[in-house]
This record gives structure tokens, sequence and C-alpha cells, in this order.
């Protein structure tokens, strides 16, 4: 029975995308960074094809994701909030993320909507975001099967696959419809309340 949905962060909850983009088109205006490549294909290819020297790429990470920290336009997207506080009546909510706390915490405060989530979970890890689920498991005590990721990208299926954890992929973020499906998510949503639909055929 399913008791805790697990949220990541951004392009989940939280419209991070054209936030990033405008950054890295001011930062780095030579570059010519295409949005429907980089929702259809990822960012691997996006770079290959911008040709941008694999030496340069963790310096304009760190400073894209320095910049997002001092952002003030991060805005949750629209129904979230209704979704969470619905959830919050049946279900234990958190967020499994790697931006960092500072960022996801800001935010969440900023919509008064701290109070609804259990936990936070920001890490990231070199050898894969299923180790972060896991690890996150056992922290707080979470049996696997009681758990839903929601996320916006394949790699989040993958992730949640490997974790032996049931996933939910919304098409409002990140990666396209075309990509997710690839990955074959046990749900596949395309709005916020979807998620509830979904929730239901679980039981």
């Amino acid at each position: 029975m399913t008791k805790y949905i697990v949220f990541d962060f951004d392009g989940t909850l939280a419209d991070t995308f054209d936030v990033i983009k405008t950054i890295a088109t001011t930062e780095y205006g030579e570059y010519d960074f295409d949005l429907e490549l980089f929702k259809s294909k990822g960012a691997k290819e996006m770079l290959k094809q911008l040709d941008i020297p694999r030496w340069k790429i963790p310096g304009m990470i760190l400073n894209v994701t320095s910049k997002l920290r001092s952002s003030n336009d991060i805005k949750l997207f629209p129904g979230i909030i209704d979704l969470l506080n619905t959830l919050k009546k049946d279900y234990k909510i958190g967020v499994v993320s790697s931006n960092s706390q500072e960022i996801i915490n800001g935010t969440l405060k900023e919509y008064n909507i701290e109070h609804l989530f259990e936990f936070v979970y920001s890490e990231s890890s070199l050898f894969g975001k299923h180790l972060v689920l896991e690890r996150m498991c056992r922290k707080h005590n979470i049996d696997r099967a009681d758990v839903i990721y929601v996320g916006d990208e394949d790699r989040d299926i993958v992730a949640a696959k490997k974790a032996k954890i049931k996933t939910i992929a919304v098409t409002w973020g990140f990666n396209s419809k075309e990509k997710l499906s690839r990955e074959n998510p046990d749900y596949l949503v395309d709005s916020p309340m979807q998620i509830l639909k979904a929730l239901q055929e679980v039981h």
C-alpha cells in the first residue's frame, strides 16, 4: 500500500527550466541553448551539439547553480499546491532532489507549504540517483513497496526502477513525453491532478 509520495523538485514541483535557460543564455550568450533538443534528447546531446569543451562544463554548471540560488523567479507549476494539499490528507510527502537544500526550502517557504512535507532530502550521487533513493528509504525507515517517486526525467524513472520503487513520470518538466515513455514508467501523466487518478489505480 502506498504511504509515501516522494517528488523530484526541478521540473516536477518547480518550473526552474526557463529560469535556468535564461541564466545560461545571459551568462553564455555565445551558445544557442535549444529548449526542444534538451527535452527530447537530453543534456548530453545538447551539449554535444553545442560543441562546448568538456573541461568548461563543470564551471558552467557551478555558475548557473550559483545564480539559480539567488534567483527570485522560481515558481511552482500551476496546480501543484492544490495537489499537495489533497495528497497530504492520505499520504506522507517528501522531496528527493539533487538541487540544493537552500533553494528547495526557500521555495517551499515562499509558498508557505513547507509544513506539507515530512522531509526534504537534498543529495546528489556520482554513482546514481537510485543510491540516493535507497539511502532515503533507510534513513527514514520506509519500505520501498510503500513509495511512489514522481519525476520529470528519464533518469528519475531509471533510478526509481533500480531502487525497486514505483514511478509516476510527469510531462511538464525537463523531458518530452516521448523520451519518458521509452523508459516505461508505471504511470505517465500530463497534469498534476492526473497524479491523483494514477494513485487510485495503484490501490
